[in-house]
């Protein structure tokens, strides 16, 4: 997981996964310092969950690690 978070913080990627009701969702987000919006907050990030920010959304999301399907740079 740490090659996608070292991808996320130079650009967005398109990550596919699956939602906890089992629904697949296409996600653009990105970790970039130039998009994010600084946040003084406690990150949930975990070996098992990846924080990111939805560029599309303009706002933070957390994916359990195990669900990814898909990863597009």
């Amino acid at each position: 997981m740490q090659d996608i978070v070292e991808t996320l913080k130079t650009q967005v990627v398109e990550i596919t996964f699956n939602k906890l009701d089992g629904t697949e969702r296409v996600m653009n987000c990105t970790l970039q310092e130039n998009v994010v919006p600084v946040t003084t907050g406690k990150s949930r990030a975990t070996d098992k969950n990846l924080v990111v920010f939805d560029v599309d959304k303009q706002g933070w999301r957390t994916i359990v690690a195990d669900r990814i399907t898909k990863v597009v740079a």
